[in-house]
């Protein structure tokens, strides 16, 4: 991979809470403030390559690009690596993606690098590696054994909390599903975190969702409707 220079149109970031972020409301206060306080991201323009070793393992397909599995070289940590052809669009979920890995819930956002690969100019996104899978495998595995009371709730638990982040910084996922909802680790306490921000888009009162992204059975009904919908979506 060929070192690429950084483009001025950088992501933009949250402002601490209770100053006004880009939409033009105000950060969240409460239990998301300790978040707020996370430095800007430094898209770097050396060669990934320089840092880390990245493999063919292929660890999934976003709705965007596949994910890579990566090690850093100066501590042997593994992680998990988006590659996304750069464009306005693939900016934009890179931006959202960084904004809300700030909340636990969500898939965290470590490094992202601008490279030429394969002559063409991209995005490099690395990840949290999440050793446990998707929520999707785990139910597949489960088979006719269905999840306790306790687990279920713990689930709905995680998924809410990351909603509920995203809800107060005015993005909407709009592709939550149990092939997004990623395992910490393989072991059944584990932490279950949003992914995959292909879909996501800033809202608000003057910024409505008129545009039918989603995943066919995952589908909200009002998506699919003639009208304009709002983040709410997220919660079907």
């Amino acid at each position: 991979m060929n070192m690429l220079s950084n483009p001025q149109n950088q992501p933009r970031f949250p402002n601490p809470a209770g100053q006004q972020n880009p939409s033009g409301q105000q950060n969240p206060p409460g239990q998301f403030a300790p978040f707020i306080s996370k430095s800007n991201l430094q898209i770097k323009k050396n060669a990934i390559t320089e840092d880390y070793k990245i493999t063919n393992q292929v660890l999934g397909l976003g709705i965007n690009g596949k994910v890579l599995e990566i090690y850093q070289k100066s501590t042997g940590d593994k992680y998990a690596l988006k590659m996304l052809q750069d464009c306005p669009k693939a900016r934009r979920e890179v931006d959202l993606h960084w904004r809300a890995s700030l909340c636990s819930n969500i898939v965290r956002i470590v490094d992202v690098y601008e490279n030429l690969y394969q002559s063409r100019r991209c995005l490099l996104i690395v990840m949290e590696h999440m050793d446990g899978g998707e929520l999707f495998s785990r139910i597949q595995d489960r088979g006719d054994q269905a999840f306790t009371e306790k687990e279920a709730s713990d689930i709905m638990k995680n998924i809410g909390e990351a909603i509920q982040f995203l809800h107060s910084i005015n993005i909407a996922h709009r592709d939550v599903k149990p092939e997004n909802l990623l395992y910490s680790t393989k072991r059944p306490s584990a932490m279950l975190k949003l992914t995959d921000f292909g879909f996501a888009k800033e809202t608000t009162s003057h910024n409505s969702l008129d545009t039918p992204c989603y995943t066919p059975y995952y589908v909200a009904p009002e998506v699919l409707g003639p009208e304009k919908y709002d983040k709410s979506c997220d919660m079907w």
